[in-house]
């Protein structure tokens, strides 16, 4: 009757020493911190979420593929830069297509510029050029798909559970945190966010339809967090879902890296005057 007890103390044991233990020095680092997961972890939670400004560049690789259909193939350079008392978020959004899906050409590109506060979201249309004024509904929306990127500190606690799974290393800059998030353990965690991410995913699917029967494969996220500051550096993404609905299948590749950078340096940002003036209300 003891040995469940003693099996179980073993791994509580075992999962508790590998969040104190100290990261493992890159081949050639001379700067070794003694800090454990733990508390770099805990750290860089707490200064991530003191932030008052920062910018971020991400780029997006994705393909789509449904059923026997040729995948869709799309590639997306967002750069945002947030201002956070009162948030204030700017962005531009470069993406390219290609595939069967894209259109008669097969390939098509555009550039999408938005501004989003507490209360509104401004939207500029990239085939007219007219400023959009997004419901409050949508504004709610579109601040929860955002908010990885407006507080970089919101995707550390959306792991934190899985503190015990990292690896831990570290150069002489910067401790680099590495979770693979395969496996079933990490299901319900990888659908709520692909729900949030991928709400309908532009083909009129609803979220709870699509994601009853997902997987997911080889997910990787990396970390990099400054061993000075402990804000984050950058954040790296790879993930395949698989999903299976109406007796169709739809795969989705995902790279996405993220970098961070300016932080604090930024005064003050507004919606300028003129796209609150000119933006049109839209009813979705």
């Amino acid at each position: 009757m003891k040995k469940p007890l003693l099996f179980t103390t073993a791994v509580l044991t075992l999962s508790l020493a590998a969040c104190t233990e100290t990261a493992e020095p890159a081949e050639g680092s001379k700067e070794t911190s003694s800090l454990s997961l733990e508390e770099v972890y805990s750290q860089a939670i707490e200064k991530n979420n003191e932030i008052e400004s920062v910018k971020s560049s991400a780029v997006l690789n994705q393909t789509v593929t449904m059923g026997s259909e040729d995948p869709v193939h799309t590639m997306s350079e967002i750069d945002m830069t947030i201002f956070n008392d009162p948030l204030v978020a700017h962005q531009i959004n470069t993406t390219e297509m290609s595939g069967a899906a894209a259109d008669e050409a097969a390939s098509q590109s555009y550039t999408a510029e938005s501004y989003m506060t507490e209360n509104d979201f401004y939207m500029k249309d990239p085939t007219s050029g007219q400023w959009l004024k997004l419901p409050a509904e949508m504004t709610e929306q579109l601040m929860a798909v955002n908010e990885s990127q407006t507080n970089p500190a919101s995707e550390l606690q959306t792991l934190e559970t899985y503190l015990e799974d990292f690896s831990f290393e570290q150069d002489d800059d910067s401790f680099i945190l590495t979770l693979n998030a395969s496996g079933e353990k990490f299901s319900d965690m990888l659908t709520e966010q692909a729900g949030q991410f991928l709400p309908e995913l532009e083909f009129g699917i609803p979220a709870e339809t699509l994601f009853q029967n997902t997987t997911f494969e080889d997910v990787v996220y990396v970390i990099t967090i400054d061993k000075e500051t402990f804000y984050i550096e950058s954040l790296d993404l790879d993930m395949t879902m698989n999903m299976e609905f109406a007796e169709q299948s739809l795969a989705i590749d995902q790279s996405l890296q993220s970098e961070y950078t300016d932080y604090n340096a930024i005064d003050e940002l507004k919606v300028p005057q003129e796209v609150i003036d000119s933006a049109e209300e839209i009813d979705m």
